[in-house]
């Protein structure tokens, strides 16, 4: 896995579309890096301390003598955080969401383990659970020599503790899973309004690239596609939930129903998009029963 560079000073390694496996060594998140005159900032880590490694060589090949600022981690998922270890080894600091720091803590001891029987006990060698050193809660402007970097914080979007990286001088946005390309979201821990309104808030930045969190870098047009996806989730969910239809009814019917017919060739369906059925069913009629 190489860097590309897509724009000047952002650099790009981009994951394998398909899920994780012994094949691509679990290597399915797209990492990166923003390169300013005197500081290197390092977005997500990789899936293992070897994919950590990975990284490291390419900050090192294209910003030789540079001092890494931070690792900043967009979302507490086993691709972007589990080869935090290899920069905690060079004392790098670790920087997170402070919602994205108490998830990391609950669940990366089991998604390790989960890794090991996937990928083998080789692929994850030296590979450990790295608490964040310091977390944030608010936007957060860094500056790495004639290159100003924010750390946005949109809110619980995708999931608790999301944060994007926005490079203000080439208008890059690094976006973590806030945006994916041509992948269906998981939407277990996301709240789908809020997330709708930042790809909104998004598009008010106009960017001019956005790496998303899996698949290829792209406009704004990435913004229009998932939200399409989105609010064709919700009008799906509600109007089964609305008519009678149960939890299995209705995750019957998504698999064919028309209004899912343009994503039907994105990675993760049908899997993925089952289970966001599901998820949104309950969720749904669990709000029903409060009001």
């Amino acid at each position: 896995m190489r860097s590309v560079e897509v724009a000047p000073g952002n650099h790009v390694l981009v994951g394998s579309r398909n899920e994780a496996s012994r094949q691509n060594r679990g290597e399915v998140g797209n990492l990166g890096f923003i390169v300013g005159d005197e500081a290197v900032l390092v977005v997500n880590a990789g899936t293992s301390y070897a994919h950590g490694r990975q990284l490291l060589a390419q900050v090192a090949g294209e910003a030789p003598g540079r001092r890494m600022t931070m690792l900043v981690l967009t979302q507490p998922v086993p691709e972007f955080v589990l080869g935090a270890a290899a920069f905690a080894d060079l004392r790098v600091p670790v920087v997170a969401h402070e919602a994205a720091a108490r998830l990391l803590a609950q669940r990366c001891e089991q998604c390790l383990e989960n890794l090991h029987a996937l990928l083998g006990d080789e692929a994850m060698t030296g590979t450990r659970v790295v608490a964040p050193d310091r977390s944030i809660s608010g936007d957060t402007l860094i500056d790495l020599g004639r290159r100003e970097v924010e750390l946005i914080v949109p809110g619980w979007n995708s999931a608790p503790g999301d944060l994007m990286v926005f490079d203000r001088r080439a208008r890059v946005l690094f976006s973590g899973t806030v945006v994916t390309e041509r992948r269906i979201p998981e939407v277990r821990d996301a709240r789908i309004e809020a997330w709708r309104e930042t790809l909104a808030r998004i598009a008010a930045l106009s960017p001019r690239i956005i790496v998303p969190g899996r698949g290829a870098p792209g406009d704004e047009r990435l913004l229009d596609a998932l939200d399409g996806y989105l609010a064709a989730l919700e009008r799906f969910v509600v109007g089964r939930l609305n008519g009678g239809a149960s939890l299995q009814e209705t995750i019957n019917a998504a698999e064919s129903d028309v209004a899912f017919l343009p994503y039907r060739d994105w990675a993760g369906y049908p899997a993925i998009h089952r289970r966001n059925v599901h998820h949104r069913y309950l969720e749904l009629e669990a709000r029903s029963f409060r009001n």
